[in-house]
């Protein structure tokens, strides 16, 4: 799970990083390609990191689940 963290974080700083360089002057094709491409898999990492914390944090059995409340 941190894995996938640590990734969303290193591919925020370098879309953050283009943004701000594309603040400043004209961005070539290339950088502007690769801001599509981060967001892209910005959008798969952020699914498979939900769905990390969710296994992780599910009971292994139902049962588990209702002796836990009660």
């Amino acid at each position: 799970m941190n894995e996938t963290f640590d990734l969303i974080n290193q591919l925020s700083d370098e879309r953050n990083f283009l943004y701000r360089l594309a603040g400043k002057q004209h961005i070539t094709e290339a950088q502007l390609s690769r801001i599509h491409e981060i967001e892209g898999r910005l959008a798969t990492l952020w699914d498979a990191h939900r769905r990390e914390v969710v296994a992780k944090n599910r009971p292994e059995r139902y049962a588990d689940a209702i002796r836990r409340v009660a």
